[in-house]
């Protein structure tokens, strides 16, 4: 037997364990493929409150069921505050889900960005959001998502 074709098999056999593996560390990307997050409007209310309009895009041709969502929101550079989602959100195949949540957390920082945006109308976010995904009713899957662009930003 040539020195070349004991060679061959192990190497093979390394090059699969090693694909194999790559694939299970990175499932939450395969599950989360597909889905974007978006920022639809900011706004205070009369009480002081902030309230933020989100959704859920999925291009995919299957649905999903997030049983968790947590949003950290930027605007105009300063860090607004966080959403806490604890309450199921479906989103059907090729179509979108949205939701209005309390935002918690702001700061005089927050504020003040806040008062600029309103005073402009519209503000530039960033969101940065962590999901779990539930699949079959007992397996769930973590992943995250990114946006950013312009946002509606108003007051009551």
């Amino acid at each position: 037997m040539h020195p070349m074709k004991k060679l061959r098999t192990p190497a093979i056999l390394l090059a699969v364990l090693v694909a194999f593996l790559a694939g299970c560390n990175n499932t939450s990307r395969l599950v989360s493929n597909g889905l974007g997050v978006e920022l639809t409007k900011i706004e205070r209310g009369s009480d002081g409150t902030v309230s933020v309009s989100w959704r859920v895009e999925n291009s995919n041709i299957v649905p999903y069921l997030l049983s968790r969502i947590s949003h950290k929101i930027y605007l105009d550079g300063t860090y607004l505050g966080k959403v806490m989602e604890e309450d199921p959100l479906a989103v059907p195949a090729s179509t979108n889900s949205g939701r209005t949540s309390k935002l918690r957390g702001e700061d005089a920082a927050a504020a003040q960005a806040l008062s600029a945006a309103i005073a402009r109308g519209s503000g530039s976010y960033r969101m940065d959001t962590q999901i779990v995904i539930r699949i079959y009713d007992e397996n769930v899957e973590n992943a995250r998502l990114a946006n950013s662009g312009t946002v509606t930003v108003t007051a009551k």
